[in-house]
């Protein structure tokens, strides 16, 4: 489809928005996400969905989830309820739709068939839409030979011209049909997108969309412009890939005596070497992250940095809350959005570290973390003395020690795992670390006087094992940092973790010795 987009500035783009905007200036936002259930939630849909919460919490209005199935075919059971439970997952609950139920339902389009082919009729007896006869072999063959000429549209409006009488003839010979929209040949549809600025569309490169399937189904296009307009939507906020079909839209709205809503196309979304990210990716999709044990608050806030950042130059951590109160339409980019993993580990460690402030946010981690470690240790520590390693407590003070060196909870049980089983000092990591070690304060630590020294500090903490540990390092000479070291080879056998002190702390006075002990 060619068009025209005119490339404004982005004062220019905001004077767009105050204008067009004027109608819904002091009135709350109705908005809508409108996924079809045919897979898993991905980042570009959970990015839809959460914008249009953000404008519809910031203006005091509706989230609307309304379900797209008109395509069975596509329809993939148990899809809906991996929606939902994404959505629930990432703190966006809907107003209305499935499961909370509004003036305006049904929210499955599948049920709402028959309003559309009323407002398809509709449109046929104003002239605005005509029953197309054509087969698949007639479509095929004039699309073919339409693109061999260079036209851009595929169709050539061969039934829009057909009589009363034909038409009455291929409904008396129920031959199948399907009914599309009457697209003017002359002229443009101007769209002011909120976005993108004024765009011109050539009605020449806009094709009869068909409105109306052969199986008596509705298509998207009609679909969409029914429930937004009768759902009252305000705005509507979507993926770039449908601004093409824009035009086909506002002609809709048009053709039906309706005013359209706003519109707002959102960046694509692409991967760090500029190709578009692909939906059949398994790593695009939201389970995957929650797999993976990342916070919903941090994938929150970077898909909401994906395209769009408040204009004030602010710090790129946000809280929901933060969030609804800086959302502004005007500040979403057109450029394409990196989806950038090394951003979302920064993004997500701040927020690690920020819900490990208060007692319940800690707890919260450690309902996180437990599932990783149990998976990975349940069997070998089971009805073993070192069982306490599965319990709360003691993934809370594993959590609070490493906290600071960690991107994601479910990487401790990997990074860490010296915390859960017995280090494996001929690993990789153990033995690069060994080849560091300063032989002076390795033989420290092997004297058994340092070991009975060890066993009676108290209280067995951090607070008072580190200042331990440098005066005896200075009362032999030595640089702490060289006893710090040989001490971490002993107990860890890895160059990973928190200091020495705190992680010693963790392990307990039994588990620190024993180690110690074990490598003289």
């Amino acid at each position: 489809m060619l068009l025209r987009l005119q490339q404004l500035p982005r004062k220019s783009s905001s004077l767009i928005f105050t204008i067009t905007s004027k109608r819904f200036l002091n009135a709350p936002t109705r908005v809508r996400f409108a996924p079809s259930p045919t897979g898993q939630l991905h980042l570009g849909g959970l990015r839809t969905a959460l914008f249009n919460y953000l404008l519809a919490k910031k203006t005091g209005g509706q989230f609307i989830l309304r379900i797209e199935d008109t395509d069975q075919t596509r329809y993939v059971e148990g899809a809906v309820e991996s929606l939902v439970k994404a959505l629930k997952w990432a703190g966006i609950p809907h107003d209305e739709g499935p499961n909370v139920e509004g003036p305006h339902s049904p929210y499955y389009q599948s049920e709402r068939t028959e309003l559309y082919r009323e407002h398809a009729k509709r449109l046929v007896e104003s002239g605005h839409a005509y029953r197309c006869f054509c087969t698949p072999e007639r479509l095929s063959r004039v699309k073919e030979a339409r693109q061999k000429k260079g036209n851009y549209i595929a169709y050539d409006k061969h039934c829009s011209y057909l009589s009363d009488e034909e038409i009455q003839e291929g409904l008396d010979k129920k031959l199948p049909y399907t009914i599309r929209l009457m697209t003017p040949y002359e002229g443009s549809t101007e769209h002011n997108d909120l976005v993108y600025g004024k765009i011109n569309f050539s009605n020449k490169t806009i094709d009869d969309t068909i409105l109306i399937k052969s199986d008596g189904y509705p298509t998207y296009h009609l679909a969409n412009v029914v429930d937004d307009h009768l759902m009252k939507i305000t705005h509507v906020l979507r993926g770039e890939e449908w601004l093409s079909s824009t035009p086909k839209h506002i002609l809709l709205y048009k053709a039906l005596g309706w005013t359209p809503p706003l519109f707002a196309h959102l960046p694509l979304l692409l991967n760090p070497d500029g190709s578009k990210l692909s939906k059949r990716s398994g790593d695009v999709h939201v389970e995957h992250y929650i797999e993976k044990g990342y916070l919903p608050e941090a994938i929150d806030n970077f898909v909401a940095l994906l395209g769009w950042h408040p204009n004030d130059n602010s710090e790129a951590l946000f809280t929901m809350k933060e969030l609804i109160e800086q959302f502004d339409i005007q500040d979403i980019n057109h450029s394409g959005a990196v989806v950038d993993h090394q951003k979302l580990d920064w993004i997500n460690k701040h927020h690690i570290l920020k819900r490990a402030q208060t007692k319940d946010g800690l707890s919260s981690l450690v309902d996180i973390l437990k599932p990783f470690v149990d998976r990975q240790y349940i069997s070998a520590l089971q009805g073993t003395p070192s069982e306490y390693r599965l319990e709360s407590n003691y993934l809370s003070q594993v959590i609070d020690t490493i906290k600071e060196r960690i991107r994601n909870v479910s990487d401790i049980p990997t990074l860490c795992s010296y915390y859960f089983e017995e280090p494996n000092y001929e690993s990789t990591d153990a033995l690069a670390l060994k080849k560091k070690l300063k032989q002076p304060a390795v033989d420290l630590i092997n004297k058994a006087e340092f070991i009975q020294e060890f066993k009676s500090i108290e209280p067995f903490d951090a607070a008072t094992i580190k200042p331990w540990l440098y005066s005896l390092a200075e009362s032999k000479g030595m640089n702490p940092n060289h006893l710090m070291m040989a001490l971490r080879y002993k107990v860890t056998g890895s160059r990973v973790g928190a200091g020495v002190a705190e992680t010693i702390q963790t392990l307990g006075k039994d588990t620190t010795i024993r180690r110690l002990e074990n490598q003289i």
